[in-house]
């Protein structure tokens, strides 16, 4: 008789699941959380997969101040003449 997964499956209310267990002990569909890229090349790759526009990167939210900040300078000396 093979292990069980045991992780506690939505189906059958609530039961533990049945499902022969992997060598960490959980089946396919409960393997666990991922823990993430470990180097830099890894990480890097994450951040550039999970970027869909790139509007709220950091870049972008300075761009925007400095383009305020150039309006607001404007605003003020066509005021003064």
């Amino acid at each position: 008789m093979s292990v069980e997964c045991g992780a506690k499956a939505r189906t059958n209310f609530n039961k533990p699941c049945r499902q022969p267990a992997m060598a960490n002990g959980r089946c396919r569909l409960h393997g666990g959380k991922s823990t993430g890229p470990r180097t830099e090349k890894g990480r890097k790759r994450m951040k550039e997969a999970n970027t869909k526009h790139g509007l709220y990167s950091a870049e972008m939210i300075q761009a925007r101040r400095h383009a305020r900040d150039l309006i607001r300078e404007t605003r003020e000396i066509n005021r003064g003449v």
